[in-house]
């Protein structure tokens, strides 16, 4: 779970992507489409080796590039119901090239975009022109990527989401109760299966533990609250379903890399 959008390419190999509360089945030529903020983990089907593409980036790092594309608002694409997209043999072609183009640039990180302690690189050593290529090139993916989700609508296409209605109605229940008391105990009761089940069944059709998911969660939504409230840091680890402050905030630094305390200064400052 992070604050940039994320698209995922996967060259060869199968994936099972499981993403917010859904799970994926992601062959080659398939690009998934990940909105900031969800929560999300991939996972082997068998033994088979894989290799991917990952692009991720913040939406000011192209709205601030351009008016003209800012207006296009294309970070609408990871807020549509198109998240695995089997692209056609055109734009497989054409989404392939950018790609490449885009790996052959190399990693941009903007230090400035996010809090110290999530920061990868430094920027002494990116030029200019490098930073406004990828930025158009990113763009033009983008654009590419909108244009073939509008043809996928015109189709009624469905992403193809791997079905396990026990895990699916789970995931579901925990999404709607997150913010009040969950154990592992109480969950299996509410679906009338075992504890050691219920752990088993969970984390081989997400490839995370109850107690993950349930944390991504609350975390997700705290960061919201830290973000655009005043709420006191005592009271937001009541609100998400957190027992006590301190474990509210142990939690938090090891999801985040931050205390409470630190996201909030930082948020506070933009």
């Amino acid at each position: 779970m992070h604050k940039k959008y994320e698209i995922y390419y996967l060259l060869e190999g199968s994936r099972k992507y499981f993403i917010d509360d859904s799970i994926y089945l992601v062959n080659p030529g398939n690009l998934v489409l990940i909105d900031a903020d969800s929560v999300h983990k991939t996972a082997n089907m068998g033994d088979i080796p894989h290799s991917r593409i990952v692009i991720n980036f913040s939406s000011s790092f192209i709205e601030d590039f351009s008016p003209e594309i800012k207006d296009l608002d294309l970070t609408s694409i990871f807020k549509t119901k198109f998240t695995v997209l089997p692209l056609s043999f055109k734009y497989k072609l054409l989404v392939e090239n950018m790609l490449d183009r885009l790996v052959s640039l190399g990693s941009l990180d903007m230090e400035d975009e996010q809090p110290k302690a999530l920061a990868s690189n430094d920027l002494s050593s990116q030029t200019p022109y490098k930073k406004q290529l990828i930025k158009l090139l990113l763009s033009e993916l983008l654009i590419t990527l909108k244009e073939y989700i509008g043809i996928l609508e015109q189709k009624e296409f469905e992403s193809h989401q791997i079905v396990n209605n026990k895990v699916d109605k789970i995931l579901k229940y925990i999404s709607a109760n997150y913010n009040q008391e969950l154990t592992l105990t109480s969950i299996a009761e509410q679906f009338y299966i075992s504890p050691f089940y219920l752990s088993k069944i969970f984390k081989k059709s997400t490839n995370l533990s109850i107690v993950e998911y349930i944390n991504s969660l609350r975390i997700r939504e705290a960061k919201e609250l830290l973000e655009h409230s005043s709420t006191k840091i005592s009271d937001i680890a009541e609100i998400v379903g957190f027992s006590s402050s301190s474990h509210f905030s142990r939690t938090f630094k090891l999801v985040t890399g931050l205390s409470p305390q630190q996201y909030k200064k930082f948020y506070a400052s933009k």
